[in-house]
């Protein structure tokens, strides 16, 4: 038969895996962050450049402007993306760093 103490154990260490498979999942997330937001930035300066091509090349201008205007419109959708990363990256850490940790230490509260 299982002690209360043995089972109290066995939770917190099912919670601690868990807890593991959530920091794992935030790193990655981060890491995706920190990417896409170079994207977006690259994006920005290639919509820059584009403009500026259209300017001084008549030639050309129509092309240029349209690929101005599309990486504009792929930085806005991008900024758009990058904000709900962002938003599932603090929830994820909230889960993590307090949620989780909170519940460890009331589950360790309980065996005393």
């Amino acid at each position: 038969v299982d002690s209360p103490r043995a089972a109290s154990e066995a939770l917190r260490e099912q919670l601690r895996d868990t807890k593991r498979k959530y920091e794992s999942l935030l790193g990655l997330a981060r890491a995706l962050t920190s990417h896409f937001y170079s994207l977006v930035q690259t994006q920005h300066a290639l919509a820059d450049a584009f403009s500026d091509l259209s300017q001084k090349s008549p030639e050309l201008q129509e092309e240029f402007g349209y690929n101005a205007e599309t990486q504009k419109l792929l930085c806005k959708n991008g900024e758009t993306l990058l904000g709900a990363v962002n938003f599932f990256v603090s929830s994820i850490n909230t889960l993590v760093n307090k949620t989780m940790e909170d519940t460890l230490m009331t589950v360790k509260q309980y065996e005393t």
